[in-house]
C-alpha cells in the first residue's frame, strides 16, 4: 500500500524537486496533500505490521517467545468463518496499542505449532507474555472479551 500511495505522489512532488518556478503554486497545494497521504498510508502500514504472520516454528519462537510485547496468538483457518470475523476485530481492537502485537498462524500449514499448544478448534487464541501462555479462549467471542484480555495483558505488562 505505501508503495502504491508513494506511486501515486511521486510525480507530484516531482515539479518541487526540480524546483520550477511556474509549478511552485501548484506544488505548494499538492505537498500538504501529498504528506496527509503520506501519513495515512504510514499509519496503515503500521496497522499491518502489529499483525504477525508465522509460518513456522523458528518464526514462533522469534516473535512470540522471544517478543519484549505481550502477543495474542490466533490460530485460524482460512476455511472458518469466525476467524474471518476474530482476526479483523482483535486488529480493530489493537490498532492505538503499541504494547501487544497480535501473530496469526494457519492451523493447515503449521501442523506443529498446534500439536505443541493443543489446538483443538480454530479460532483458538492464546496469549503469551515472556514467552508463557497467560490466558486463552477458544471460539468467536464478543468485543468485550477480546478488550478484557487486552486490558489484562496491559496491566500486566505495566506493572512489570
Amino acid at each position: 500500500m505505501l508503495k502504491i500511495a508513494a506511486d501515486g505522489i511521486g510525480h507530484r512532488l516531482a515539479c518541487c524537486v526540480m524546483g520550477a518556478t511556474s509549478a511552485h503554486t501548484t506544488c505548494q497545494r499538492i505537498a500538504p496533500q501529498a504528506a496527509k497521504l503520506t501519513q495515512k498510508y504510514l499509519s496503515q502500514s503500521q496497522h499491518l505490521l502489529k499483525k504477525l504472520v508465522i509460518k513456522d516454528h523458528y518464526e514462533f519462537d522469534q516473535k512470540v517467545i522471544n517478543s519484549d510485547n505481550p502477543v495474542i496468538v490466533n490460530f485460524h483457518a482460512e476455511w472458518c468463518d469466525p476467524c474471518k470475523i476474530l482476526t479483523p476485530k482483535m486488529l480493530e481492537l489493537l490498532e492505538n496499542s503499541n504494547e501487544i502485537d497480535l501473530a496469526v498462524i494457519d492451523v493447515e500449514t503449521n501442523l506443529d505449532l498446534v500439536e505443541t499448544f493443543e489446538v483443538k478448534a480454530v479460532p483458538a487464541v492464546l496469549a503469551f507474555r515472556n514467552g508463557v501462555v497467560v490466558d486463552k479462549f477458544i471460539g468467536l467471542v464478543d468485543a468485550n472479551s477480546i478488550e478484557t484480555l487486552i486490558d489484562k495483558l496491559k496491566r500486566k505488562q505495566r506493572k512489570a
